[in-house]
């Protein structure tokens, strides 16, 4: 008699073998870091500024200056939560000095972290009890989401909303509204996603998650007192100015190639040691692979849209995330969304097969590094020893975006593949009105 969370075919097996490759790739993490005293590239290169995404919005959350000082690019909720959950007292000088004092807000981050845990358990358990404990492995402790821990970034806060949102929790409407209002309010970006009820045309949920998403930045607005829609708009051409002058940390942790094209324009003299017939190659191909990536991420949109019943909304908001993620970096942890919407899927084909074992590896929490940069000898604040901490270009830096590329390409095609199938007994709902449901077919 066969266990219900054991393997029973081959599909589970493969599933259990790469549950297992993360294991042993947090295990050589760790070995790593009990030897060197760090996490190596691509954690955080600063190791004395462990939890940075938290303690430096918790510092402006208790001073002045949050956006005309820090100039942040984060919602007013961002610096209400950081100010809750803090101590006031130890933010009287350096966010960094905090992380000494401030042990309340260690335990919060802490306590997201096995809140996203839990709420992934759930979801994956509900869904399909034979593969839940290995998917939730991969995500637990998958490089994107320790990448998010080790930084304390509310993607955490974000990432528990997304999984209430889209995770098949079977919420009442109103929770879900009440989801997708933090989930826009953490993270701006992530108002694409819940555009996929539109396509849906499930306009009642849209609404309601528009309202509540709204009503809670004004709430929050008021008691920031900052952050209107014009302080957000001058911050961010700020911020973009400054990520395009670190190429390095760009290309570290991507979803995508577009950010090596950098190399080639500014002041990298790369053609100094590569020919420049492979730089060229080498540009085309990448903007070739970006370009095609999100015209089929858009088509999948389209055809979503005509046959919306065929189209989960999962995969709607795969597409929606993909084709921006292929083509701007939104950071590393940002791939727990992608990973995440991948392991709702059953592995029904060889299609949806192969996007699942990517999946697993994106998430593989080890990496090697290939070319180091330079060292630099500070204090480790995870392990309170000085180091000497490598800077460098990892091997997964180089076929991660690559991975995404195929795990996109792949569940574009089985869409497509089903629309098709659709296309040909079936007429697309061309209007905006819902599709009429199953039962109510059967009775015209």
């Amino acid at each position: 008699m066969t266990h219900r969370y054991l393997p029973t075919d081959r599909k589970n097996v493969v599933e259990w073998l790469m549950g297992l490759s993360i294991v042993i790739g947090l295990g050589a993490l760790i070995r790593t870091f009990y030897i060197t005293g760090y996490l190596p590239a691509p954690f955080v290169f600063d190791v004395s500024d462990t939890f940075m995404d938290w303690y430096n919005v918790a510092y402006y959350a208790h001073n002045v200056g949050p956006y005309s000082v820090y100039h942040s690019v984060y919602a007013p909720l961002s610096f209400v939560v950081t100010g809750i959950f803090g101590e006031p007292s130890c933010y009287g000088y350096h966010a960094k000095d905090a992380r000494d004092c401030d042990v309340i807000g260690i335990i919060h981050i802490l306590a997201i972290y096995v809140l996203c845990v839990v709420v992934t358990a759930i979801s994956f358990f509900k869904q399909d009890k034979s593969s839940a404990l290995t998917r939730t492995i991969a995500i637990a402790v998958g490089g994107p989401m320790l990448f998010a821990l080790e930084r304390g970034n509310l993607i955490m806060h974000t990432y528990i909303a997304f999984v209430l949102l889209f995770g098949s929790i079977f919420l009442s409407r109103a929770m879900l509204a009440a989801a997708a209002a933090f989930l826009i309010n953490f993270k701006f970006y992530m108002m694409l996603p819940v555009m996929s009820f539109g396509i849906k045309r499930d306009w009642r949920k849209l609404e309601l998650c528009g309202i509540a998403a709204i009503a809670l930045y004004l709430i929050t607005l008021a008691i920031v007192n900052a952050g209107t829609p014009v302080d957000l708009a001058e911050n961010l051409k700020i911020w973009f100015n400054l990520r395009a002058g670190t190429i390095w940390d760009e290309v570290l942790y991507s979803t995508t190639y577009k950010p090596y094209l950098l190399f080639d324009v500014r002041l990298y003299p790369v053609r100094d040691f590569v020919l420049q017939e492979t730089i060229d190659i080498a540009t085309i191909s990448i903007k070739i692979i970006v370009y095609s990536s999100r015209a089929i991420a858009f088509v999948c949109i389209f055809a979503g849209w005509l046959y919306p019943k065929v189209v989960s909304v999962q995969r709607l908001a795969f597409f929606i995330l993909m084709q921006s993620f292929i083509d701007q970096n939104p950071g590393g942890y940002a791939m727990t969304f992608i990973t995440f919407l991948i392991f709702t899927e059953k592995w029904t084909n060889a299609r949806v097969g192969l996007a699942i074992v990517i999946a697993y590896l994106v998430n593989f929490p080890a990496d090697y590094t290939i070319v180091e940069l330079f060292r630099y000898e500070r204090l480790s604040w995870l392990s309170q020893r000085m180091v000497d901490s490598a800077y460098g270009l990892s091997l997964g830096s180089i076929i991660r975006p690559g991975l995404l590329v195929v795990m996109l390409w792949a569940i574009a095609i089985d869409t497509l593949l089903a629309v098709y199938r659709q296309m040909r007994i079936g007429r697309p709902l061309l209007g905006l009105s819902a599709p009429v449901p199953a039962r109510e077919v059967a009775n015209i």
